[in-house]
């Protein structure tokens, strides 16, 4: 996997852990209630949590990859799509309100967040979507665990770094007034980068 093509890997990563909503909510929700340390353990579960499912995405997708060249392609086709679609409901979404709301599982920070990485399956259908962009059957052991690290570390940095600043700078007032023009941003961004996608497989 090239630099390029790590990057905006990375980038498309970035965008779906910052994208508002449960996840977010609880970071925020055990940061404030309880204290940092408590977020960022949440933060870091999480980040297993999405290890496990980056995991058994790549393993999926390479055995189709490997067994169907059609089928994997239609699959990138329609990765790239949902990454349109996203990008319009995130443009579209209409703002119902600035309030980011709490969201409990358990009481226990590292299973809070574990849990709610695994029982999303929209997460799934993300990474379907993700990566089937970017697996390659020629691909090594080490690429495809740049591949399953790379969502796992920026989704732990990120989360982290939200629970570092909710408890410093007030950064829940800070979403919930610009959450609405974030949403826009980053839907934006969704929708070039899988046009670049699509470009890439149609121009190959």
């Amino acid at each position: 996997m090239t630099f390029f093509l790590w990057s905006q890997f990375a980038i498309v990563c970035l965008l779906g852990a910052m994208s508002p909503g449960p996840s977010l909510a609880l970071i925020i929700h055990n940061s404030i209630n309880f204290n940092r340390m408590s977020g960022i353990i949440a933060s870091i579960a999480h980040g297993i949590g999405i290890c496990v499912y980056a995991t058994v995405t790549v393993l999926v997708l390479e055995f189709i990859l490997k067994n169907s060249e059609t089928i994997f392609f239609v699959i990138q086709i329609c990765g790239s799509s949902f990454l349109i679609i996203l990008g319009l409901i995130f443009i579209f979404k209409k703002n119902n309100g600035n309030e980011i709301e709490t969201y409990q599982i358990q009481s226990n920070s590292f299973a809070q967040g574990f849990i709610i990485a695994i029982i999303n399956p929209k997460i799934l259908i993300w990474f379907t979507a993700i990566y089937s962009q970017f697996i390659d059957i020629n691909a090594g052991l080490f690429n495809k665990t740049i591949l399953v690290l790379t969502p796992s570390i920026i989704d732990a940095i990120w989360y982290s770094l939200v629970a570092i600043l909710v408890t410093e700078c007030g950064l829940k007032e800070i979403l919930n007034k610009k959450k609405f023009v974030i949403q826009k941003i980053i839907g934006v961004l969704l929708i070039l980068i899988a046009f670049s996608l699509i470009y890439s497989l149609i121009s190959v």
